[in-house]
């Protein structure tokens, strides 16, 4: 089921499930890394925009109340829980998932466990309530932890999602099957954390926490037409940095414009620039020390970026990734001059690179430490067949799953690859 908004002049119907109490448990340990734990919060917030109307306390007897626990090492849990007074709607509470931050610590997977059962379900839950856990993980967890992981297997339905090629033998399976009580349609084995963005999944989930749902309209007078849209949501600002360098070449520059191009058609863009939903897209030239070259500003407007392109010229110069990064991270994202339109408030910023890695050294250290700082999601295209591989998983936090390597740059415009990235992206 898909977001549906009925045009009757102003009226919006909304979307009520039959009521579920649900809690996502997110593993936030340092195996994980800073943009796996990014992309299982846009899947808590995905999943949260498609369950309607929330009930705002405990006495409401349909919709429903969310709540996350995240979780690593001994004692470091952090949760929003069922009964947050705070939480009076779906924003609200994607509000405070955004401002969840990576614990990057061990991974105490069974305390967490119980502790979402003793302190979020047990005192938490409606009478009338079907309740239901997701659980996101690596599968790595501490031994030294003595809990069991059968902890939520007491009234709930245990979904558990293990990420990661560990979990294709058997015996990494058995961690999984008995978090989710043995019930194996539960338990699902995800190549990658970007897997948990892909349209068929999270429709497949919905499906399985809102079977029947009920859909109340305003009882006003409509006009015939009725329009169904798709459901934008997430706000995200996306720079691609695009290598101005002589190694590439102008052929493979323009190449690089021509992909980019074809991924903005690909994203769901805003509206407008403060809109709350939807992508904008930036695109940054580099070349020397000093060789900064903004395409495009932050923008949603296809024509514009388009017409943009068209009227780029290639630098042919040197490169000084790292230089590029923190002006990106200064006068795009954060706009301390306010020469820009800057990152929307609440919106993810995402850093795509697409480069072969040979950069200079200076200010790169520098640059991995303000993009952190500031949150941003990386994502790395390794392009030719001589890379810099290690300078490149620096670029995306050491992360592998988040470096994608193609040896030639047609291969960026294979039907395949462009889907990965969007849904990477969004």
């Amino acid at each position: 089921l898909s977001y549906t908004r009925e045009t009757c002049g102003c009226c919006d119907c909304q979307k009520t499930c039959p009521p579920i109490d649900l809690v996502f448990v997110i593993d936030s340990s340092e195996s994980i890394g800073q943009t796996n734990f990014s992309l299982a919060k846009n899947f808590v917030i995905n999943i949260a925009s498609r369950l309607g109307k929330m009930a705002k306390n405990s006495s409401e007897l349909s919709g429903s109340r969310l709540g996350v626990v995240q979780y690593s090492h001994e004692g470091a849990i952090q949760a929003i829980k069922l009964d947050d007074p705070s939480i009076t709607s779906v924003s609200t509470f994607k509000s405070k998932v955004r401002e969840m931050e990576w614990i990057a610590g061990g991974t105490w997977t069974s305390s967490a466990l119980k502790y979402t059962y003793e302190r979020l379900i047990t005192p938490g839950r409606r009478p009338a309530a079907q309740v239901t856990v997701v659980v996101i993980t690596d599968g790595r967890y501490d031994p030294k932890d003595q809990n069991s992981l059968d902890a939520l297997c007491r009234g709930a339905d245990v979904y558990a999602f293990g990420i990661g090629d560990m979990f294709e033998s058997n015996a990494e399976k058995e961690p999984l099957e008995k978090i989710a009580c043995n019930v194996q349609d539960r338990v699902r084995n995800l190549s990658i954390y970007a897997d948990l963005m892909a349209e068929e999944f999270l429709e497949e989930m919905e499906q399985n926490l809102c079977s029947d749902p009920e859909l109340v309209c305003p009882d006003l007078k409509c006009a015939s037409a009725v329009t169904i849209a798709p459901f934008s949501d997430r706000p995200t600002d996306i720079v691609f940095f695009v290598d101005g360098s002589e190694r590439p070449g102008g052929e493979n520059f323009m190449n690089s414009l021509h992909f980019i191009n074809r991924v903005s058609h690909e994203l769901k863009l805003a509206k407008k620039d403060n809109d709350s939903y939807g992508a904008r897209i930036a695109i940054l030239q580099y070349g020397g020390e000093t060789q900064q070259t903004l395409l495009v500003d932050f923008s949603y407007n296809i024509r514009q970026i388009e017409d943009a392109l068209l009227q780029a010229s290639y630098l042919e110069s040197t490169s000084h990734l790292g230089s590029a990064i923190l002006y990106a991270v200064e006068s795009l994202v954060n706009n301390r001059q306010g020469r820009f339109r800057g990152a929307r408030m609440n919106a993810e910023v995402s850093f795509v690179f697409l480069t072969d890695g040979v950069t200079s050294d200076k200010n790169f250290p520098e640059a991995i430490e303000a993009m952190r700082k500031n949150n941003i999601v990386t994502c790395g295209i390794a392009l030719g067949s001589d890379v810099d591989h290690e300078r490149l998983l620096q670029a995306v936090y050491k992360e592998p799953t988040s470096l994608f390597m193609l040896t030639k740059y047609s291969d960026l415009f294979g039907d395949r690859f462009v889907k990965s990235i969007v849904q990477w992206l969004y």
